[in-house]
């Protein structure tokens, strides 16, 4: 049993090892409700992006059907109004620091102040290299004149800035009426609201936020990071779109309760007043020179109802408690056994409350889950130990009936035989496994965990260990995960003949390579593990001399 035992964990942990491998490329399989895409058609936006200096495409947009109504009030006379030049404003808060500017009244910079990249500076999410006219707010509609009027004036700017709250108002028109106003208004940690309004254009429009979101690539490379792509709450189903394999137009089959563009750890998402027709589009962005790669990122947006749209913005960490109380909770998708990460989450950011390190934390909870396991685990060495004691008899059983591989007659027979040979010695074949069994969903929660929790993202643990998030760079623990798991082998108790064991031994390497690129906070998780069922296993055998198991009746 112990060898079909550690072919299955081994099968479980290869599999751990291909999913983190593949994820990234297989994680929009995940979508519950695919999108519709759109067929690309002359008046459909340009799948490149044009020079800086070029106006922006028309693009189609879907007609929409609501009663909401424009609030811009007609103008009595018809007066032109924009700005001279170009200028910037800028929101400053205890956690953010956004910019705008009255070029089109987009978000040029958006940086998150408690959330520091590798070399010191605060975490940006607006990418710099965005085109002019695709900054986050920017506005698309098959009306060109619109397009050019929305994202390349210069807009009259109204603002009013206070104790880390403010509110900014655009306004631009036209000498023939057509008028566009949009408002930002801060006052939450990471959200603010906005209300687009539009007079006198023919198209309807949706405004968009990206192209993609936080420049990781660059400072958080790795296969478990996953950057730019796109993520939408349809009816309470969370579907994601990877930007490599997003249509050149994408309109959502439902309403979109919210909408937007994430990677491992940030998230900038729309939250319409109702839920409304959400739209992803592909951008493609030629390399600028040489030393550059042209690449994808993802566009996601809303479609206007009647010349109006607005809603929250939320631009920010995926923080568990703070995206619980955005209505953004779902964004945190922590994979199959989500309740166990969440669980394990919260027990994390508690016990760290006490540590003040998130190492020692992941020490702590790991202690508390072997304590708990512990009657388990007793209960599994004792049945392994009396498996043991009765393999003489097994054995026996099984000369007995040595064609039971290829006669089904007789293969019957031994295992009817073998059952009431495990009744009389009060042993269940099954108890060894469950302990193994039970920790394999909490190592699938601790991975998923540790490469989607932000509380974990740049922790540090002891000396080497900078990033509870990343590998271990010196491999260290990965090898002191292997020695801990051959000296665990060598005291755990077997009915293995010396040849199977022998080649049994082989797991712990494979494990070891297996473990040796996922994150350091994983790996310290297994390794106190087996540090502490090594101390079980001695404690277990001092016992068992005192204290033989008796078997027979």
């Amino acid at each position: 049993m112990e060898k079909r035992l550690f072919i299955a964990v081994g099968l479980s942990l290869f599999f751990l090892w291909l999913y983190s491998l593949l994820v990234p490329k297989l994680f929009p399989d995940l979508a519950k409700k695919p999108a519709v895409p759109v067929t690309a058609s002359a008046s459909d936006t340009a799948a490149t992006v044009p020079p800086a200096e070029a106006s922006t495409p028309a693009t189609a947009v879907p007609a929409t059907t609501s009663a909401a109504t424009p609030v811009i009030a007609p103008a009595a006379t018809v007066v032109a109004e924009s700005a001279s030049a170009e200028e910037t404003t800028t929101i400053d808060t205890p956690d953010v620091h956004a910019v705008f500017s009255n070029r089109g009244a987009q978000l040029v910079s958006f940086t998150l102040k408690s959330y520091p990249e590798k070399d010191g500076h605060p975490v940006e999410l607006v990418r710099k290299e965005a085109p002019v006219g695709y900054r986050p707010f920017f506005i698309e509609s098959s009306d060109r004149a619109m397009n050019e009027l929305a994202n390349h004036g210069l807009y009259v700017v109204t603002n009013g800035v206070d104790r880390g709250k403010g509110s900014l108002e655009y306004r631009i028109s036209d000498a023939r009426g057509r008028a566009i106003v949009k408002r930002f208004e801060f006052g939450e940690r990471y959200r603010f609201s906005f209300r687009i309004e539009t007079r006198g254009f023919d198209g309807s429009y949706r405004t968009m936020i990206g192209p993609g979101i936080h420049e990781i690539e660059r400072t958080e490379s790795g296969q478990f990071v996953v950057a730019g792509n796109g993520i939408v709450e349809q009816a309470g189903d969370i579907e994601l779109i990877k930007k490599e394999k997003a249509s050149r137009l994408m309109v959502l089959d439902e309403p979109a309760t919210w909408i937007g563009v994430e990677d491992n750890y940030f998230l900038a998402a729309l939250q319409p007043v109702r839920p409304g027709t959400g739209i992803f589009r592909r951008l493609d962005i030629p390399a600028k020179d040489e030393k550059t790669q042209p690449r994808q990122e993802l566009l996601a947006g809303l479609n206007a109802t009647n010349g109006v749209l607005e809603g929250k913005a939320f631009f920010g960490p995926k923080e568990a408690d703070l995206l619980e109380g955005y209505g953004l909770e779902s964004a945190l998708h922590l994979g199959w056994f989500s309740p166990i990460a969440r669980g394990l989450l919260y027990a994390l950011v508690w016990i760290h409350g006490f540590t003040k390190n998130y190492g020692w934390a992941i020490v702590v909870l790991t202690i508390v889950i072997k304590l708990a396991l512990f009657p388990l685990q007793h209960k599994s060495i004792v049945s392994m130990r009396k498996m043991q004691q009765v393999q003489p008899k097994v054995n026996a059983l099984r000369e007995k009936y040595k064609k039971a591989k290829t006669d089904p007659a007789q293969r019957q027979k031994l295992n009817e035989e073998m059952m009431k040979l495990y009744q009389v010695e009060g042993i269940n074949p099954m108890s060894g496994c469950f302990p193994i069994l039970l920790q394999l969903p909490i190592l699938w929660a601790f991975y998923s965990l540790l490469s989607q929790a932000i509380e974990l993202r740049g922790a540090e643990w002891i000396l080497w260990i900078t990033d509870l998030a990343a590998k271990d760079p010196y491999y260290l623990t990965p090898i002191l995960m292997t020695i801990t798991m051959v000296i665990q082998q060598k005291l755990t108790p077997t009915t293995v003949d010396p040849v199977q064991a022998r080649v049994l031994m082989i797991m712990p390497f494979v494990f070891g390579f297996i473990f040796k690129d996922f994150p350091s906070g994983l790996v310290l998780y297994w390794l106190v593990q087996n540090v502490l069922s090594i101390i079980q296993q001695i404690l277990t055998n001092r016992w068992w001399k005192t204290h033989p198991v008796e078997t027979g009746k």
